[in-house]
């Protein structure tokens, strides 16, 4: 059979106006078929959770919106510390993050129109104060002479309450730099001796030194030390620690099954650290 020209033509336009047709129709029925499910499935009209309108939303997209409402309403447990400044022990604290599960129901019984407040529940701390009794036996304790200028003295003092009730859970590791912090003059470190000229923070080395000692008489593992350049004349050789605040720390860390207190100060002309445990 011959067709003309022009009938091929028509045919094709026949067969493109059917494809679109097609198309459009396979479009409004998806978009139908999506609207029913909103309307069976979604979320009641009107209904908020903060402030958020959640209207026909669909349960994997309301899940989507509560998990992030969950990382900006998450607040971390505690465990029990020291108050630097007070020495006072301050007890654990709980944590609690959004229930995803219970607010996902409450938001799909909600009626429309209505305003759904987030479910939490509670995180609990993995330590509490009941898991520091008993935490009272001298591990491991050293100390070291004090000598120098005032500024030094001051450097030593401040540094050794920042180590001061630095409590080390088991598996935990003590920083020498993260207790201690910088050693700035607005933090109240002032300019001091160290080797090879003067420094802000000069003597907290011997701090450092003190409590590394002590940590190897209480048989921690030491994570990271570094030795001085050369000797130094508060201890016997090899047996220092130099620290500095933008690369060099002292670490140890606690491999007991229960937690150890770091405790350190001055008295007597002495620099003195201990480590306190559990007996046997």
């Amino acid at each position: 059979m011959f067709l003309f020209p022009g009938t091929m033509t028509i045919i094709i336009r026949r067969q493109t106006l059917f494809a679109i047709c097609f198309v459009i129709s396979l479009t409004l029925y998806t978009v139908w078929i999506e609207q029913v499910e909103r309307d069976l499935y979604g979320v009641k009209p009107g209904v908020t959770v903060e402030g958020i309108d959640l209207s026909y939303y669909l349960p994997k997209e309301v899940e989507v919106i509560l998990q992030e409402l969950a990382l900006k309403h998450r607040q971390m447990p505690v465990n029990p510390i020291f108050d630097k400044q007070t020495g006072e022990l301050l007890p654990e604290r709980n944590g609690y993050e959004v229930d995803i599960d219970i607010s996902l129901k409450s938001i799909f019984a909600a009626g429309p129109g209505q305003r759904v407040p987030l479910a939490f529940k509670v995180i609990r701390p993995k330590y509490t104060t009941k898991d520091l009794e008993g935490v009272d036996y001298q591990l491991g304790y050293f100390h070291t002479w004090l000598y120098g200028s005032s500024g030094r003295w001051q450097n030593i003092k401040l540094a050794c309450k920042g180590c001061d009730n630095t409590i080390i859970w088991p598996g935990g590791v003590f920083s020498f730099n993260e207790v201690v912090g910088p050693r700035t003059p607005e933090r109240g470190y002032e300019i001091a001796p160290i080797i090879g000229g003067v420094d802000t923070g000069g003597g907290v080395c011997q701090v450092a030194t003190t409590v590394y000692n002590a940590a190897l008489k209480a048989g921690l593992p030491i994570v990271e030390r570094h030795p001085h350049s050369r000797p130094v004349p508060y201890v016997a050789p090899g047996k220092d620690a130099t620290v500095s605040y933008n690369y060099a720390d002292l670490k140890f860390k606690n491999d007991r099954p229960y937690p150890v207190i770091v405790k350190a100060g001055v008295g007597g002309g002495k620099v003195y650290a201990y480590i306190l445990g559990k007996r046997g």
